[in-house]
């Protein structure tokens, strides 16, 4: 079912080159939305507290496309492949930049983020996520860099291996992460102001998953 003729390096690229302009493109896309939801709520600029209209009227809109837009970025990299580890990767590198450029494009259009320690919402499901916006752009280059990796090596015919203790790890490092975006997201259901973001949690759940995918990367090979 899953079977795929081996690529050559240049198709992997070819591929690669392909998710990513999909995805920076996609990441426009998004990033219009915003543009235009900001225009109607904050005319004079996004800043915390969130406006309770704002949450009252389109939150259950807002979750949707949130969802919506995750099942986009798992068909694209469905599309791309048909190996399980490829199609994986492919949706590493597509959710990497997708994120990226969102911010990019909010910045190209209103000069916003003013800086990297601009807090953000950054998701919805199931609460509101709340960052400074270098931490999404950390973990997403994670992705890019090693979502590109395995789709070089695994879409060229060879081997990357995640034991059970590498699945674990992962987890945990996703599961720390998501906590530090949690960790302000009621106060900002609330209407108020964040406080300071838990950094400290943050980087040793990335280093985990980093170091996850660095033991598999050698055990694969």
């Amino acid at each position: 079912m899953f079977w795929e003729a081996n690529l050559t390096r240049r198709e992997i690229r070819n591929k690669l080159v392909a998710v990513f302009v999909w995805a920076a493109a996609f990441a426009f896309v998004e990033a219009a939305v915003v543009v235009y939801l900001r225009k109607l709520f904050y005319p004079e600029g996004f800043a915390f507290p969130l406006r309770s209209e704002l949450i009252e009227s389109i939150l259950g809109v807002e979750i949707a496309r949130e969802a919506a837009t995750l099942v986009m970025l798992v068909s694209a990299a469905w599309l791309g492949a048909r190996r399980p580890w490829v199609r994986f990767a492919l949706f590493m590198v597509a959710f990497g930049v997708w994120d990226i450029f969102y911010y990019v494009w909010l910045w190209a259009v209103l000069g916003w983020p003013p800086s990297i320690f601009t807090m953000d919402v950054l998701f919805l499901i199931p609460i509101v996520w709340v960052g400074p916006v270098w931490s999404p752009v950390a973990v997403s280059a994670g992705l890019i860099g090693c979502g590109a990796a395995v789709a070089l090596r695994v879409g060229g015919g060879g081997r990357y291996a995640l034991d059970a203790p590498g699945w674990a790890a992962i987890s945990a490092s996703a599961l720390i992460i998501v906590v530090s975006y949690l960790w302000e997201g009621p106060a900002a259901m609330r209407g108020e102001i964040p406080g300071p973001y838990p950094w400290w949690m943050f980087w040793p759940g990335l280093a985990l998953g980093l170091g996850a995918f660095w033991r598999g990367w050698r055990s694969g090979g």
